[in-house]
């Protein structure tokens, strides 16, 4: 009768076990898949990290230093040189994660807006 009583108990377990590791394993399935998405999304890596790869501080971020520091590293591991194809990605992709951030707090320039001279001078003709 003991016997019997430790068998359900164990098979009862192991089913409460079972269901709970599927329910977790369908749980982060879901969330890596988010996570994937979320980051192809905002350009694969975070500015901080872009920042880690070129060497230069997310405070003062400038156009001219960071274009320096990504002809530097890009060239270095040029496969060429002998170097890395995959720290050479990670360096294309910093740059352009640092580009996206700066083209993001400077406003576009132009002429050709609404206001431009192009408009007045075929009015006035």
């Amino acid at each position: 009768m003991a016997h019997r009583i430790l068998v359900q108990v164990l098979v009862t377990g192991a089913q409460v076990f079972g269901r709970a590791f599927v329910q977790a394993y369908k749980q982060a399935a879901a969330t890596s898949t988010h996570q994937a998405q979320s980051a192809a999304k905002q350009g694969g890596i975070t500015l901080d990290e872009a920042c880690r790869i070129l060497n230069v501080r997310s405070e003062a971020l400038e156009a001219q230093q960071v274009k320096e520091k990504f002809d530097h590293l890009f060239g270095v591991n040029s496969k060429d040189r002998g170097g890395s194809f995959y720290i050479q990605s990670k360096v294309f992709r910093a740059k352009e994660r640092i580009d996206k951030e700066l083209t993001k707090d400077t406003p576009p320039t132009g002429n050709a807006g609404p206001g431009s001279g192009a408009d007045s001078t075929a009015a006035a003709s």
